[in-house]
C-alpha cells in the first residue's frame, strides 16, 4: 500500500491531525518513488541503533529519512532514492512531515 491509500483510508488524518494539501502532494511525490507502508512498522536510528515498532506510516517516512540520507554525496550534494534524485527541500519537508505528525518519533529516530 502507498503513503496516499494509506493516509486516504484513515480520512487524510494520522493521530486526529488532517493532513493539508501541501502535505498530501509531499506523500504523492514519494509514491512515484516507490515509498511504500513499512509491513512491519519497525523503525530504527541507524546512529543509536535504537529500534521500536511504532506506527507503519510514521516508520515509512523515518526510514525513507535514513535511506535517502545514507546515499547524500558531499561532493555532489545529492541524494537519490529508488534511482530517483532528491532535492534537499523534498528531504526537509519529509522530516517536518515527521514532525509535526508524531514528535516522539521524530526524536527517537531523527533529530
Amino acid at each position: 500500500m502507498n503513503l496516499t491509500e494509506y493516509i486516504s483510508s484513515q480520512g487524510n488524518k494520522f493521530n486526529g491531525k488532517k493532513l493539508t494539501q501541501s502535505q498530501l502532494n509531499l506523500l504523492a511525490k514519494l509514491d512515484e518513488m516507490g515509498v511504500t507502508v513499512s509491513p512491519d512498522g519497525i523503525a530504527t536510528n541507524p546512529v543509536s541503533g535504537y529500534q521500536k515498532s511504532i506506527n507503519p506510516f510514521i516508520a515509512s517516512l523515518v526510514n525513507w529519512v535514513h535511506e535517502t540520507y545514507s546515499t547524500y554525496s558531499w561532493t555532489v550534494g545529492t541524494m537519490h532514492y529508488n534511482g530517483n534524485k532528491v532535492a534537499i527541500n523534498t528531504f526537509d519537508r519529509v522530516k517536518m512531515l515527521v514532525l509535526s505528525l508524531d514528535d516522539e518519533a521524530y526524536s527517537d529516530f531523527i533529530d
